[in-house]
């Protein structure tokens, strides 16, 4: 049986719900206070509504079933706390807030029915009763119809006496008794619910209350925790209504992810600053002809071949050949042109603020490398642990550059992903070439970040020279140098290798400028 509405809705209504109940946790909340509440699914649903809708108008009093008394009951307290109309001006007609807010009432009452013992067990009990009592009422009721339309249709003459009008008479009587006495049973439990209902501690009224209270500055400090994060990853403004209300869920519950949005967002402030003060680099200039396949740079004869109706395939075909004359260019600094895979230690030694500089660090390279258009890959490692690979700004598609985010969901995994293992540096640089010998990848840069040491065989490193070689990548290391942190082995592989002695933002805008 289907909960009794306590706010009217329409079918619009009931589809901004439907979109939103699940990211936002109601519905699971629901059906997991239902052990308690038999009505807590419906109970989320008409606290969605109440703060969702225009005008939530609340369901008369009168005529209600046992099982909606008591959540009528704590509607009323919570549309008539003094919060209420503050809340509802931040969530009305906003989905994701309305849901953020109805969350948090339903997860209140939630404790004040289990932790505070809303309930005795004998009104818990006599709840789940009258839910039954009201199926099964509702059951015989619709079997009662249905026999009904059963007999009209046989035609039975009523003043037949015979076995089948007998046969159809008992039947009916005994359905009206067992109706009879189901509603007897409901007009008690409806009494019982009455009185729970009626007696709701103070106390527990005025936790409900506080609670609603609070909604107001809570949605607020809500909302600039999501606007902090997504400005971090440069994606706020392009996040649905379904992302901000994961993202504002999963906020609320890690200070994680709320430290590093605060972070990331300093190292992006500065630098946005250094950039302004950075003088142009020094311009490319012509000094040769040479083959090639760059548009820009293809010499005027080439570019008026293509109108010959004969030359034209001729042009064709040493372009796929890469064997057209084009302008030679010196001068032209590719440094930060390149895809990058940044290889991030995650084993124990680095938890706590190592960490988070580290995934600071990281996140500001990849909004970095958004805006100048690179893909970015961003590998977890840690000895005992499966490796964490994700393209956090996917590779340039062969129709134009990238100017997408990151999604928010690959960016909340990658900030909450934490192995803690111990330390092994030669999957992570496999894991590298392996992406760096991809055709989306070339040309690409690894930047390698640790605190710790590692051994890698003789053979290793070999066979790790010669593929630097032959793809033309370079490394730069990242040593967190806190502690008794030692270069050895990181400076073996990389070309580059930077000391961090400090966990400052112009320590980690350094690394960005480098990269």
């Amino acid at each position: 049986m289907s909960p009794t509405p306590l706010i009217a809705r329409d079918r619009f209504d009931r589809a901004a719900y439907a979109r939103v109940a699940e990211p936002a946790g109601l519905r699971a909340l629901g059906e997991a206070g239902a052990r308690w509440l038999p009505a807590m699914p419906g109970l989320c649903e008409d606290l969605f509504y109440a703060f969702y809708k225009g005008a939530a108008t609340l369901a008369p009093d009168d005529g209600l079933p046992p099982s909606a008394r008591l959540p009528r009951a704590l509607l009323a307290d919570v549309m008539r706390a003094g919060g209420f109309e503050a809340a509802r001006r931040r969530t009305m007609l906003d989905e994701g807030a309305a849901a953020a807010a109805a969350r948090q009432v339903a997860d209140r009452v939630l404790t004040l029915v289990r932790r505070d013992r809303l309930l005795l067990d004998r009104e818990v009990v006599a709840g789940h009763r009258a839910a039954a009592a009201e199926d099964a009422l509702a059951e015989l009721e619709a079997a009662r119809e249905a026999f009904e339309e059963m007999t009209a249709e046989a035609a039975l003459d009523p003043d037949d006496p015979g076995p089948a009008r007998l046969a159809q008479r008992m039947m009916e009587i005994e359905l009206d008794a067992e109706i009879e006495l189901r509603r007897e049973a409901l007009d008690a439990a409806d009494a019982e619910a009455r009185r729970t209902a009626d007696d709701i501690p103070r106390d527990m009224r005025a936790t409900l209350r506080g609670a609603v209270d609070a909604l107001p500055d809570a949605l607020v400090a809500r909302e600039a925790d999501i606007e902090q994060f997504g400005h971090a990853i440069g994606g706020v403004g392009r996040m649905d209504a379904d992302q901000r209300l994961a993202l504002g869920e999963q906020l609320a519950r890690s200070q994680m992810l709320r430290k590093l949005a605060a972070l990331v967002g300093a190292f992006r402030r500065l630098a946005r600053v250094r950039r302004k003060r950075q003088t142009p680099r020094r311009g490319a200039e012509v000094y040769d002809v040479e083959l090639g396949a760059d548009p820009a740079r293809l010499l005027a004869g080439e570019l008026a071949a293509l109108r010959h109706p004969v030359l034209r395939a001729d042009v064709r075909r040493r372009f796929v050949e890469r064997r057209l004359l084009q302008y030679g260019l010196r001068g032209d600094d590719d440094r930060g042109r390149g895809p990058m895979v940044i290889c991030l230690d995650g084993s124990g030694s680095m938890r706590g603020a190592k960490e988070l500089w580290s995934k600071a660090l990281t996140l500001t390279l990849v909004e970095e490398a958004r805006r100048q258009r690179r893909a970015a890959r961003v590998i977890v490692f840690s000895a005992g642990h499966p490796l964490f690979v994700r393209d956090l700004v996917a590779p340039r598609s062969a129709r134009g550059a990238i100017r997408r985010p990151p999604a928010v969901e690959a960016i909340v995994e990658f900030a909450e992903h934490f192995p803690g293992g111990g330390t092994d540096f030669e999957p992570p640089l496999d894991a590298a070439l392996s992406a760096l010998a991809e055709s989306r990848y070339r040309r690409g840069d690894i930047v390698f970040v640790t605190d710790g040491e590692a051994q890698l065989g003789r053979a290793f490193l070999d066979r790790f020279s010669a593929e630097k070689d032959r793809l033309g990548f370079r490394v730069v290391g990242v040593l967190v140098d806190i502690g008794a942190a030692r270069a050895e082995t990181v400076e073996r592989f990389c070309d580059e290798v930077r000391p961090i002695s400090a966990l400052t933002a112009d320590a980690a805008i350094d690394i960005v400028e480098l990269i």
